[in-house]
């Protein structure tokens, strides 16, 4: 069996990557939440486990909780194992078999993405601004960065270009009136050597 750092960390999600299960979870998380879902209680146990277990690895925990104030499981060389608790199970039944981090990572993300579908990951990802940081944008989504970014250079292209054209109008503009000027007073003296000459 897998060490639970190993596939924990085998989703993309060691020191701040942005890609992999867990900050997908933990960016539909915060989609559900700032948009007023009622997460099942099955998934909140799920989540808070999930947190002691990243807690434990030193890692940020999805529900983006301090995580001061997440408890962290005492890891072993053997992976951690979560048994889901129904209120209502039966007695009788035998107790559920307990399910790894990796396994417990891929269901959050089940649920989550049928939680807020037809949104998903790759379109929050496209379309949320990216936590906590800030550049010369304000933390806009990167989709939004991109066409601010083409309208401003096309803006700047359009300006040149108009720039060029009035520039060039302008100077068939001068030659024009240079030469009717020169035109004009080169009449009078070939009418006189026109003249002169008869």
């Amino acid at each position: 069996m897998a060490e639970p750092t190993e596939s924990v960390h085998r989703h993309g999600m060691s020191n701040g990557a942005s890609s992999g299960l867990v900050p997908d979870c933990r960016l539909m998380l915060s989609f559900a939440r700032k948009n007023g879902f009622v997460l099942p209680l099955t998934l909140l146990h799920e989540i808070g486990w999930l947190d002691s277990v990243l807690r434990a690895l030193e890692m940020d925990p999805v529900s983006r909780m301090p995580p001061q104030l997440v408890w962290p499981i005492a890891l072993t060389a053997q992976a951690p194992l979560y048994a889901a608790h129904e209120p209502a199970a039966n007695p009788d039944e035998p107790p559920a078999v307990g399910l790894t981090p990796e396994e417990v990572i891929l269901d959050v993300h089940a649920k989550l993405s049928l939680l807020i579908a037809p949104t998903t990951a790759l379109s929050l990802q496209t379309s949320e601004p990216p936590a906590g940081k800030r550049h010369i944008f304000g933390g806009m989504p990167p989709l939004v960065q991109m066409v601010i970014l083409v309208a401003f250079v096309s803006a700047l292209c359009f300006v040149i270009s108009a720039s060029q054209i009035a520039g060039k109008h302008q100077r068939s503009k001068v030659r024009r009136e240079a030469a009717e000027t020169a035109a004009s007073a080169a009449a009078p003296a070939f009418a006189a050597s026109q003249g002169g000459t008869r």
